[in-house]
């Protein structure tokens, strides 16, 4: 639908989509995309929602890191990012070869799986051995570099399956997947152009969205330091449960 032909109520339901997702990613680090893609692909089609919120989410990381950047944890960053552009690559060019659909759901069904082992688990969550964490990081880096590129926002979740493991505190944790994302977000945007993807009408409704994704980061990012250690692992684990079940139901 064309963001001129919107209803009032259709622009208040995006706005408030926005909001929250981005309230959430203030909060976390992550899950803007995976809260807003599938609500907003409700109004828009996929091909619309996707470009908008990677750069939404793009320029959400940048306000991050500028505000906390003394506290990531490059360590984790280099052995994210090699595997995570390799993946943004591969997903942009599976992008165009295959339907999303039945992956998405796939994925969305083993988010909820482990969002519901990280609040049953909150704070106790095994560490991975030091000699694996190359391996693994390269791993889930890769699959979130796929994900990303293909479901325009579900990477989150996955690299929470690494960095939860690896034991960052919880100011850490939300500005180094915060930085690991911007990095991707970069990338995925540089595909989505080349693909022809920013047209008017991407570029009319990322221009309305971003006074709501600052209000929505600037909520979140208070909210969150209000929560100890546990309570935010269990916050963790429920937008992990909100991201996952949204992606089985699109």
């Amino acid at each position: 639908m064309p963001v001129d032909d919107l209803s009032l109520w259709q622009m208040l339901f995006c706005a408030g989509v926005v909001t929250v997702a981005f309230a959430v990613r203030g909060g976390t680090g992550f899950g803007g995309g995976a809260v807003a893609v599938p609500l907003l692909a409700l109004v828009f089609p996929v091909q619309v929602t996707v470009p908008v919120v990677t750069v939404l989410n793009m320029l959400s990381s940048v306000g991050h890191g500028v505000v906390d950047w003394r506290h990531i944890v490059w360590r984790e960053i280099w052995r994210i990012l090699p595997g995570s552009l390799i993946g943004v690559f591969f997903g942009i060019y599976l992008l165009t070869l295959i339907d999303t659909q039945p992956l998405a759901r796939a994925l969305g069904v083993f988010v909820v799986l482990y969002a519901l082992y990280v609040m049953v688990f909150a704070g106790r969550t095994p560490a991975i051995p030091p000699r694996w964490m190359l391996p693994v990081a390269g791993v889930t880096s890769f699959c979130a570099g796929i994900v990303g590129s293909l479901f325009g926002g579900a990477a989150g979740p996955i690299y929470v399956i690494y960095l939860n493991s690896a034991r960052l505190a919880k100011d850490a944790f939300r500005v180094t997947i915060t930085t690991v994302m911007l990095f991707q977000g970069l990338t995925r945007i540089a595909g989505y152009a080349s693909l022809g993807l920013y047209d008017r009408q991407v570029m009319l409704l990322l221009a309305a969205a971003l006074p709501m994704m600052i209000v929505g980061s600037w909520l979140g990012a208070r909210l969150v330091r209000r929560f100890d250690q546990r309570l935010f692992q269990r916050a963790l684990g429920a937008v992990l449960l909100v991201s996952g079940t949204a992606l089985a139901l699109k």
